[in-house]
């Protein structure tokens, strides 16, 4: 009857480690999105760029082609990044550059400098999305940046 025990015991442990295991394998992972807002963000900045490229900036139906003027308006708001539906705990930068890839500084659309937003920082953990654009036949990227 006494080996019976060192085998339950062995049992019992060994369940306890597997759990103890999923529990510091798993937990941290489920509870990331609502824990900490200063980490990368990627679906925010997909559906952004996804929205501006396809829907907000477009003529109409004309998936990732930019009407100069629509874009001229959003980029000329005070406030464009109002307008999108960002969570209030991030922040957005909107640029339209060159697609050659010799320049990163923003194209002007409509006499607007295609920009929006703050700078991005150099130490912040910044996900990036971008759309291949054209507006009046010239080939640029949509470049959304959130932190």
């Amino acid at each position: 009857m006494r080996g019976q025990t060192t085998m339950d015991f062995a049992v019992g442990v060994s369940v306890f480690l597997v759990t103890a295991a999923f529990a510091f394998a798993f937990v941290p992972g489920i509870i990331a999105p609502f824990a900490d807002p200063g980490t990368a963000d990627p679906v925010t900045a997909n559906r952004i760029a996804d929205d501006l490229a396809a829907d907000r900036l477009t003529a109409a139906g004309d998936e990732y082609v930019l009407d100069a003027d629509r874009t001229a308006d959003f980029f000329g708001d005070p406030d464009p990044v109002g307008a999108l539906a960002v969570p209030q705990f991030r922040t957005v930068n909107v640029t339209v550059e060159n697609a050659s890839g010799n320049t990163s500084s923003p194209v002007t659309v409509g006499g607007e400098r295609a920009a929006a937003g703050p700078e991005t920082p150099s130490n912040a953990d910044v996900t990036t999305a971008w759309r291949p654009v054209t507006v009046h036949d010239r080939r640029l990227e949509l470049i959304v940046r959130v932190w």
